[in-house]
């Protein structure tokens, strides 16, 4: 999905303008959020794997470690695997703005808001490098709501582990161009 602009298009509909189409900067890896989830992940994978070479150097490696291990995985993940995962999304996913719709445009297909909606924030990054959309999508109810609900799913989002704890929160994450991207959000929703 190296070009925004030919990807959007082929998702329009008849007599449907595009006014906007960009991606993520693949650069930015870090947010807000990585405040608490670095020393977090640090801490979980030290703990976890300073325990598994401690039973190790022992010869106390029993049935604990197969409780360790999936720990130890979940640790490696926290530490790196979540920006390999970050980085993979925000290099094939493709954010679009039409005159009806906003898409965001993944490998594995799309979603879509109504252009119209006003339950956007809009967020700048230091200097307003980086701009952030995000649509406020509803908080589910019931099972919905216990089992990865709304607030689950935005604490992880575009960190690597949203879509762990319940659907993606439907934003465009990191634009470099967001100037023009708010521009066009605004002309869209008219």
């Amino acid at each position: 999905m190296n070009d925004p602009q030919g990807t959007a298009r082929a998702h329009l509909r008849p007599d449907e303008h595009l006014y906007w189409a960009g991606t993520s900067d693949t650069a930015k890896l870090f947010s807000g959020r990585d405040a608490f989830l670095v020393p977090f992940s640090l801490l979980w994978a030290g703990f976890v794997l300073s325990s598994l070479v401690e039973d190790a150097r022992h010869g106390r490696l029993g049935p604990e470690a197969f409780v360790l291990v999936p720990f130890a995985f979940i640790g490696l993940h926290l530490v790196f695997g979540r920006f390999l995962v970050k980085h993979h999304r925000k290099r094939t996913t493709v954010y679009a703005v039409t005159d009806r719709r906003a898409l965001v445009i993944t490998t594995r297909g799309s979603r879509e808001v109504p252009v119209g909606r006003t339950d956007r924030t809009i967020t700048w990054s230091g200097g307003r490098r980086h701009c952030s959309v995000e649509w406020n999508t509803g908080d589910p109810t019931g099972p919905g709501a216990f089992f990865g609900g709304g607030a689950a799913a935005r604490v992880y989002a575009n960190t690597g582990l949203d879509g762990l704890f319940g659907p993606q929160v439907f934003a465009f994450w990191d634009v470099l161009d967001g100037e023009q991207l708010v521009r066009e959000l605004d002309r869209a929703a008219g």
